[in-house]
């Protein structure tokens, strides 16, 4: 709900700047960096949400033509794969997001904070990591004890 607000914010930000900017020759100061961060906010927060929801877009060409078990070990691969990308970008976030709020980091055109938009960014990209870290646990023990089912791994709904 927060994010949506932001969202809707933004957009009357835009809409206000680019009036502004054809009709009156006047937009609205610092629009760009008011929507960085609030882009940041609205994207790198849902990360975490959309896996545990499984509301992620997922391509099934050829994987939902496998067996139960392999699909749920390419599941879990790409689980993995997804861990071992996304955990040292969580951790160097962190730090990059920390040394942007020490040095009180603002655009180049206003004076508008630069270190809200990287903590979302931080904070959404820890968040993911451990979310990843959560599901391929979820599915790895879901495997190995044979409680794993149809429901559990995503099937394209029409195969052609």
């Amino acid at each position: 709900m927060a994010c949506g607000l932001l969202l809707f914010v933004f957009i009357f930000m835009v809409v206000s700047d680019v009036s502004g900017r054809y009709l009156f020759l006047k937009p609205v100061p610092g629009t760009q960096e008011v929507g960085e961060n609030v882009l940041a906010f609205v994207i790198f927060l849902g990360w975490a949400a959309v896996l545990a929801n499984r509301q992620h877009i997922r391509v099934l060409i050829m994987v939902d033509r496998l067996p139960l078990r392999w699909r749920a070990g390419l599941e879990m691969l790409a689980l993995a794969i997804g861990l071992a990308m996304m955990a040292p970008i969580a951790y160097y976030s962190v730090t990059f997001a920390y040394n942007s709020y020490v040095m009180k980091e603002v655009g180049f055109t206003y004076n508008v904070p630069r270190y809200p938009g990287k903590m979302a960014f931080a904070l959404g990209s820890t968040l993911f990591a451990i979310q990843l870290l959560i599901t391929f646990f979820a599915r790895l023990f879901a495997t190995l004890s044979g409680r794993i089912t149809e429901a559990e791994i995503p099937v394209a709904k029409e195969q052609v």
